[in-house]
């Protein structure tokens, strides 16, 4: 696994599209729970320390959700998090719950969104209206709304019974495309609730390098790791094609031409 990760941090390394490394999303809570947090967390680190080791001035992030906010992964320099949360109030108190287990390190909602096959387009672009609003009025680096398109495949089938995306399953725009458009409002000098969390919340990117930059509320894609949770994916920058990141093998970059990527999907 080291090598693995190694070559693939490698074949990234230095890109200018490349925001930021992540070592996985959403470790089951099920699988948390039988072989315990501290073997989780040590896991993570692992992976982290051998990133760092290639890209010492990559930033790298693990992407997270409610079940396992537990997690103790202080070592990490970003904090993202996947939250579907559909009354505002919860989703507010949980966003200052976020800015406290990050303390003074960024915080990105990795995924937020509705789904709209069930609770409707309309109901769809007003619930991720407010959502992305709350994120900004929090204090956070940014998010990422999940997803661009209703398309979907599964294990090589196509997902009919599934809606989350931005446009339908052939590109045309949904009510939620123009609702994730609205300018983002300014945020406060100091997230209410939000602890440590102050130094970072008029900050309006994270990026480690003038070419990337924090998901705003037009970066209305997201990159998912869809295999394994070790699996380490770069996020690309705001205006690239809405894909997923794909998990490639290692090539090296010609002498004289950027890094080469590990292909995206």
């Amino acid at each position: 696994m080291a090598e693995i990760v190694s070559a693939r941090v490698r074949a990234c390394a230095g890109h200018p599209a490349l925001l930021c490394y992540a070592l996985g999303n959403e470790v089951p809570a099920q699988i948390v729970r039988w072989l315990g947090p501290r073997r989780i967390e040590r896991y993570l680190e692992r992976l982290y320390r051998i990133v760092k080791a290639e890209d010492p001035d990559g930033l790298v992030t693990y992407v997270n959700y409610p079940t396992t906010d537990y997690l103790r992964l202080q070592f990490l320099g970003l904090v993202c998090f996947n939250v579907y949360l559909e009354s505002r109030d919860r989703f507010e108190a949980y966003l200052a719950r976020l800015h406290n287990l990050a303390g003074d390190r960024p915080l990105v909602l990795s995924e937020l969104s509705l789904e709209s096959l069930r609770n409707g387009e309309h109901t769809q672009a007003r619930v991720l209206d407010w959502q992305v609003r709350a994120v900004f009025a929090s204090g956070a680096a940014g998010t990422f709304v999940f997803a661009w398109t209703d398309e979907r495949y599964g294990a090589g089938e196509y997902v009919d019974d599934w809606r989350f995306g931005l446009t339908g399953g052939r590109r045309e725009p949904k009510p939620a495309l123009g609702a994730v458009r609205t300018p983002t409002p300014r945020r406060p000098s100091r997230p209410p609730g939000a602890g440590r969390a102050s130094r970072s919340s008029s900050a309006r990117t994270t990026a480690p390098g003038p070419s990337a930059t924090a998901s705003t509320v037009s970066s209305t894609w997201t990159t998912r790791t869809s295999r394994s949770s070790s699996h380490v994916s770069g996020a690309v920058r705001r205006g690239a094609a809405p894909t997923r990141a794909r998990a490639g093998s290692a090539r090296g970059a010609r002498a004289g031409s950027p890094p080469t990527c590990p292909p995206l999907r």
